[in-house]
């Protein structure tokens, strides 16, 4: 399995030493259809551009695009995830990135529009299975082309939860509660999560979460179906990814 590591400007002096692959999160399309990198960017020397924008629809030029692709050339990015879903301005990235032999990274959704992108598809639910969604996202797109977004969930869902949302909660939060009620916690093999339940003023509280074991049986399932890539935040995950 070939992991990426996204990161912020702050965290790069500590991923300096890694030889993984960088996902770079200091990139963004402003108001203005411009491109602006974060103050505090240094130079990854390699990885990829994670490029965002202020607003779903960003305006550009091509002015636009020959600041990315020239962003890409001085950093030797080997492409750009596109967190954003404007189709007119990803039609021309993509075109761009094609003839530079570099990676577009798109979302999910706009996998089949771009079948030369790879496409980042999270590990995160709260129903079904991972191996059935991952199963359809391989023959949707292809197992080679995904991109695993590996999501570390700490979710609080009050019971019945009709929606199936739940409110994300802080790791100081999950460790309050874990040390005030020491849950009997067990594992879902459907979700490749661990979980508890405990009621609190009349409300029952399903808690999904993952660790270490639960990471690893997420990669396990992808790569028992081809896919052989795999995204995470740094901040998520640094406390994991020498044990993986």
């Amino acid at each position: 399995m070939q992991y990426i590591i996204a990161v912020e400007p702050e965290e790069m002096k500590s991923v300096s030493g890694t030889k993984l692959p960088i996902a770079y999160s200091a990139y963004k399309i402003g108001g203005d259809g411009r491109l602006y990198r974060a103050a505090a960017a240094v130079n990854p020397g390699r990885g990829y551009m994670i490029l965002s924008a202020e607003t779903e629809e960003p305006p550009f030029d091509m002015e636009t695009v020959s600041e990315i692709m020239a962003e890409c050339g001085k950093f030797n990015f080997s492409g750009v995830f596109a967190n954003f879903r404007s189709e007119p301005l990803l039609d021309i990235l993509s075109s761009a990135l094609s003839g530079k032999k570099l990676r577009l990274m798109v979302h999910e959704e706009l996998g089949v529009r771009y079948r030369q992108a790879w496409v980042v598809v999270s590990t995160s639910m709260s129903g079904g299975t991972l191996r059935r969604r991952l199963y359809e996202a391989s023959e949707a797109f292809g197992a080679e082309r995904i991109v695993l977004d590996v999501e570390r969930v700490c979710k609080d869902f009050v019971l019945p939860a009709p929606d199936g949302e739940g409110r994300d909660i802080s790791r100081d939060e999950f460790s309050g509660l874990t040390e005030r009620l020491s849950p009997e916690q067990f594992f879902s093999p459907e979700l490749c999560c661990q979980y508890f339940f405990y009621t609190e003023n009349g409300e029952t509280h399903f808690i999904l979460f993952d660790n270490l074991g639960s990471i690893k049986s997420k990669l396990s399932v992808a790569e028992s179906l081809g896919i052989s890539k795999a995204m995470f935040l740094y901040g998520e995950m640094k406390g994991f990814l020498k044990s993986l």
